[in-house]
């Protein structure tokens, strides 16, 4: 590995391979063999981070879509003739796809209403064209249904899927019936009187929830609410959230990894024990980040940091505002070297106080360190898909 000189660079990341890991590792294991061929890999204070794939993967925390069935079965007490209300879901290829398929498989002989958000689903995935609302004359309170739209469908401009056309296949191809319209309020599928609703969309989970249950609809749970228990063995804090497609053709979900706090500190640890570093440890998921042409965020997970080591859980980072203070001290007429030397003291200074509010710090937001490296960390691998599920980040703290 080329020699990375400490002095000259700021925060350095860059994705490291390991090989195949498949549920026979173990991820501890992995990345102890992985360090071993290469020990300049790591330095004090460097934070390992480790996607939440391979975690879940090692833990083989990997569910059957009929398992998932018979758990929506038996969780809502359905019937194979039953009507299930699938509230606000996300469009997605391997993120929803595979669960409506376990919701319909739930009510083979019976019927799935789907509730999309509109204009756009709360990854800012669209699902109606702004030229097609004013077109049917409809606002952000209206009820929109598919013959409302009629061939006018809107086809997502990265995978270029009729969303619409796609859930139904997926839930009539399981046999039962599905109806799809566009609301925001939530009155219309409860007018509707389905058997049970299931709240599918990710980050207003709870909000969603709370509003169905005030109006005295009772037999509504969210994706969280399924496959969350830990006596099931196979199981998730986030349950069905951010579970995702493993392998389509036996019909097999990952879902998210279990004690990620305890698996970073064990990583932590041996990385100690083995390597004589100090480091921190990240699970990361999807990065907390929105194209800005798009308008798409890349967050489909409940969380972008699943677990961390103490040293930087629920830590923010704050740092010198390093252009207020330059041009601060150059009015000020100080010469270069002693501005170079006023910012470095600042800098320390700040890290000890943790003043949010001093002059060095303004112009900065700060921001939960184990977020920032978790999104950092995907940019790097997620989201260039370079098959490298661990990454390494220097000089952040």
């Amino acid at each position: 590995m080329m020699h990375l000189p400490g002095k000259e660079l700021g925060v350095v990341a860059y994705g490291v391979k390991t090989g195949i890991i498949t549920s026979d590792d173990n991820i501890i294991e992995v990345i102890k063999k992985t360090i071993e061929k290469n020990p300049d890999l790591i330095s004090d204070r460097d934070i390992i981070c480790v996607t939440e794939s391979v975690v879940a993967i090692t833990q083989n925390n990997v569910v059957k879509l009929s398992d998932v069935s018979r758990e929506i079965k038996s969780r809502l007490n359905l019937e194979k003739d039953s009507t299930v209300g699938v509230v606000h879901p996300i469009l997605s290829r391997n993120r929803f796809s595979m669960l409506l398929k376990a919701i319909a498989k739930s009510v083979p002989a019976g019927k799935v209403i789907i509730q999309l958000k509109f204009p756009s689903d709360e990854q800012g995935n669209p699902v109606i064209s702004k030229e097609t609302l004013k077109r049917i004359n409809k606002k952000y309170d209206d009820i929109i249904t598919v013959d409302d739209i009629g061939s006018d469908r809107l086809f997502h401009p990265e995978t270029g899927m009729d969303y619409i056309q796609y859930y139904e296949t997926i839930v009539n191809e399981s046999g039962c019936e599905v109806e799809i319209f566009l609301a925001n309020s939530f009155e219309h599928i409860i007018q509707k009187k389905p058997d049970a609703i299931i709240v599918s969309n990710v980050h207003k989970r709870k909000e969603v929830h709370e509003i169905i249950r005030e109006t005295g609809y009772r037999n509504v749970i969210s994706l969280q609410d399924i496959y969350s228990d830990p006596l099931n063995g196979k199981y998730s804090e986030f349950g069905l959230l951010g579970s995702n497609l493993l392998d389509p053709f036996n019909e097999q979900l990952k879902l998210m990894p279990k004690n990620s706090d305890q698996v970073c500190e064990e990583i932590r640890k041996m990385v100690n024990d083995e390597f004589g570093k100090d480091v921190e440890v990240i699970i990361y998921g999807d990065g907390a980040y929105k194209d800005p042409e798009s308008g798409i965020f890349e967050l489909a997970d409940p969380v972008s940091c699943f677990g961390c080591t103490q040293g930087i859980k629920n830590r923010n980072r704050i740092g010198v505002k390093t252009k207020y203070l330059m041009q601060k001290l150059h009015n000020e007429g100080r010469s270069r070297e002693e501005i170079e030397r006023t910012i470095q003291k600042e800098g320390v200074k700040l890290a000890e106080k943790h003043d949010k509010l001093s002059f060095s710090a303004q112009g900065t937001t700060p921001r939960k360190i184990e977020n920032l490296v978790s999104s950092l960390a995907d940019l790097v691998s997620g989201s260039g898909d370079e098959n490298t599920p661990v990454v390494i980040v220097r000089g952040f703290i």
